[in-house]
């Protein structure tokens, strides 16, 4: 007489199988979906750390800061502004050879791609083509009888971070700057202060 398993013990054991399986294709999901979230929150980290190093790094060593910022990051007819543009006070600059005397950095971000993005620019008088004499950002000449400002003059602009939602700048003598990055379903607030050696 042969022996074989029984309905209740093939029903068992299959039972069992799915068990197994529903429970190992969990865990792999869980740890996949653990694994994305932390790398997006460091991909999220690594852009924050460059973006705030840089812009501490140049605005420790500027001469002077362009865009008027507010004391409060609170005030709601002078809120925090969303750019800043400095003069940069490295020397030399990566631009020496033009031979101006006044370079000047701008850190914005584009609120359609999530980028920050500097610009390195000079200020002229001339045409940005035939400009080779350079002006502070706030010098006036009066041409043609007529008053008329420096306009600027883009000599390059680069994507330095991405992921930004939000940036916010204030503060004088002490410039704070508010940070909000954004990836997915991962959201993360940075927040520092820049105390400058030279305004």
């Amino acid at each position: 007489m042969s022996k074989g398993f029984t309905l209740v013990e093939v029903l068992v054991a299959m039972a069992i199988f799915a068990i197994a399986v529903v429970l190992i294709f969990s865990i792999y999901f869980t740890s996949q979906k653990f694994y994305q979230k932390t790398e997006t929150k460091a991909e999220i980290l690594q852009n924050a750390r460059v973006i705030l190093e840089r812009i501490s790094r140049e605005l420790r060593q500027t001469q002077s800061i362009v865009t008027v910022l507010p004391q409060v990051p609170d005030n709601p007819s002078s809120p925090p502004t969303s750019e800043i543009e400095f003069q940069d006070g490295h020397d030399p600059s990566p631009y020496a050879f033009l031979g101006s005397d006044y370079y000047y950095i701008r850190y914005y971000f584009s609120t359609t791609t999530g980028e920050m993005n500097r610009e390195y620019k000079v200020y002229c008088f001339d045409d940005c083509l035939d400009c080779s004499v350079f002006f502070k950002w706030n010098d006036m000449q009066v041409i043609d009888g007529a008053p008329t400002t420096v306009h600027s003059c883009l000599l390059e602009d680069r994507v330095i971070g991405e992921f930004v939602s939000e940036i916010k700048f204030w503060g004088a003598g002490v410039i704070n700057i508010f940070l909000k990055l954004k990836k997915l379903n991962e959201e993360i607030d940075f927040q520092t202060n820049v105390f400058g050696r030279n305004f």
